[in-house]
């Protein structure tokens, strides 16, 4: 298993920092403001929205479950291999 650490990039995690404050300060507007005010086509795009952004969410949690699997998985065959290693060095 190849695994690869490349740093962080400090641009693009400060516009998703941005991103989720706007996407939060929406949802405030929106819950904040009543039902007779809110026109229905913002109301079935702002539930299309959350329908997606849920979706993506899901997609992102399996994703870190697997990457969290995988790298289980690498720290056990290292553990593995390190022990074979210390066996074959004691002889």
């Amino acid at each position: 298993m190849d695994i690869e650490i490349k740093p962080r990039n400090p641009l693009k995690k400060l516009l998703s920092n941005l991103h989720d404050k706007l996407e939060d300060i929406l949802f405030f507007l929106i819950r904040k403001t009543p039902d007779k005010f809110m026109p229905s086509s913002i109301m079935s795009w702002f539930e299309n929205y959350l329908d997606k952004r849920s979706k993506e969410l899901q997609q992102e949690i399996l994703r870190q479950q697997w990457r969290q699997v995988h790298l289980e998985r690498a720290v056990k065959e290292i553990h593995a291999t390190q022990k074979v290693k210390k066996a074959q060095s004691e002889d």
